[in-house]
């Protein structure tokens, strides 16, 4: 299997190497989890789609206004120990 990241061609989940790259608008804006109705943030996201399966990865594409409005509004998940 692979890292995960897809951006490498391949899928982290079956392992297929029919990876396509596309690109995704957010049409509600970016909001906490719950929130309901929440900010107008719009992000484009590049989107990565196995052929294969299905699985899909967006990556936000991070400029300096998006990193201060994700740090400043959105809960952040602390690193986790891994198991094995």
């Amino acid at each position: 299997m692979t890292d995960g990241d897809m951006r490498n061609g391949r899928c982290g989940v079956c392992g297929g190497g029919e990876v396509y790259q596309g690109e995704y608008a957010a049409q509600a804006g970016l909001r906490r989890v719950g929130a309901g109705k929440f900010g107008q943030r719009q992000p484009v996201f590049d989107a990565y789609i196995c052929g294969d399966c299905g699985n899909t990865q967006l990556h936000v594409r991070l400029d300096a206004k998006m990193s201060s409005y994700i740090r400043d509004k959105l809960d952040r998940i602390p690193p986790q120990k891994r198991m094995g």
